[in-house]
């Protein structure tokens, strides 16, 4: 009889439970919910809108990272009082200037580095401007420009496939396709000649204006408009005609015009003994320059080669315009590998042919890298060369008017 009774009760107490929640409650949170996630997913959706947008890809200039990394070592150090500008013709470009410590000035050296390098590269550049000084040379090492690329091989066209003959066919399948032909031609002609008439019937249903009536359609659009138009003048057929000046030919034209502004400069610092060191590729555009200077005068001019490379792409002639030049040179050679061992054969060769007789080889040992070092085997040897086949002499220049 209890256990009835605790039944009974537990019965009549569960509509009690089922009262206290308000149903009115469970869909607003529910609506509360779906706001949150749809307020949630907003601003993911503009995450991933943006994420969808291409990105850009800037190709860094080595060239200028190299110039800005070099002038910011020699800052760093006190050094700035080596950096100067020199304005060149296609713009100003830095450069690394130190003056000769003897008092007894012989000349001045322009050093150009190779590519991929700088104007305070630590394994021969470096080393020659600061060795120089010490004996009365003023030296000037200037930075290259982004070397060009050799573009990349054109893509063939694909090979299109023959068509495929046609079938032979029979006289009865000539005749068809004739017949097809005539009934197919004169149904075209019946319903051109509906087009034309129905053209003809709207044509005439049409109101022709005045001028054109007259047969002055020009002088309908004029009066239609408020103000004759501005037409502009077209391109001429001589300047469509021009050619387009080839990337090689304006990247070799700012390589040589850079030297030229460089020897210029010392020429302005009072230097006219001039000798040219060039590292690698810069060779090509040393050899240019010297061959369209030499062309005047070829006094007070001398050439250092270190391990001279014919540029390919653009190319250049490297050893046809050294043959030229008539002037003290040296060719150093530190690299051993096959390609740099019949480089310098066929280029001896070239010299020997041209019966050059101020043209000469020296094969030293390869230097490593160290920025202290600056009384090494590749600056004392040029330095005993160009005391013996380039020193100058300070000389008096007359000013204007006294004699």
């Amino acid at each position: 009889m209890l256990i009835i009774h605790s039944l009974i009760i537990l019965i009549l107490s569960l509509p009690v439970w089922a009262a206290d929640e308000d149903p009115a409650v469970v869909p607003e949170a529910a609506d509360t919910q779906v706001t949150s996630d749809e307020s949630s997913s907003e601003p993911s959706t503009a995450a991933s809108q943006e994420d969808r947008k291409p990105l850009v890809y800037v190709t860094p200039n080595k060239a200028q990272q190299r110039v800005n990394e070099t002038l910011r070592y020699l800052k760093t150090f006190q050094r700035e009082s080596e950096i100067i500008e020199i304005g060149g013709m296609n713009g100003p470009f830095s450069g690394l200037y130190l003056p000769e410590n003897t008092g007894k000035p012989q000349g001045g050296v322009l050093i150009l580095h190779d590519i991929a390098q700088h104007a305070h590269w630590p394994n021969t550049v470096s080393p020659i401007r600061e060795y120089l000084p010490d004996y009365g040379w003023n030296t000037l090492s200037i930075f290259f420009e982004q070397y060009i690329k050799k573009p990349l091989p054109d893509i063939p066209e694909p090979l299109v496939p023959p068509a495929p003959e046609a079938p032979e066919t029979t006289n009865d399948e000539t005749d068809l396709s004739q017949d097809n032909a005539q009934d197919t031609s004169a149904e075209m002609a019946n319903s051109e000649l509906d087009i034309e008439n129905s053209d003809t019937a709207e044509i005439e249903a049409v109101d022709v204006p005045a001028d054109l009536a007259n047969n002055d359609p020009l002088g309908a659009i004029a009066n239609s408009l408020d103000s004759v138009p501005d037409f502009q003048p077209a391109i001429s057929p001589e300047v469509l005609s021009q050619p387009a000046i080839p990337v090689e030919d304006v990247f070799t034209d700012n390589m040589i015009q850079r030297v030229e502004d460089s020897l210029n400069k010392l020429n302005e610092l009072g230097q006219y003994n001039l000798v040219i060191i060039a590292n690698g590729y810069s060779a090509n555009w040393a050899a240019k320059i010297l061959e369209k200077r030499l062309q005047n005068n070829s006094v007070g001019y001398a050439l250092i080669l270190i391990d001279a490379k014919s540029s390919d792409y653009p190319k250049v002639a490297l050893n046809e315009s050294l043959a030229k030049l008539d002037i003290p040179m040296l060719d150093i050679i530190t690299d051993t590998s096959e390609e740099m061992k019949l480089s310098i054969k066929t280029r001896k060769g070239t010299m020997l042919r041209n019966q050059n007789t101020k043209y000469m080889q020296l094969y030293l040992p390869a230097i490593k890298p160290d920025l202290t070092q600056t009384n090494n085997i590749i600056s004392r040897r040029i330095r005993g060369w160009l005391a013996t086949h380039a020193a100058g002499e300070e000389i008096a220049v007359k000013e204007k008017g006294k004699y």
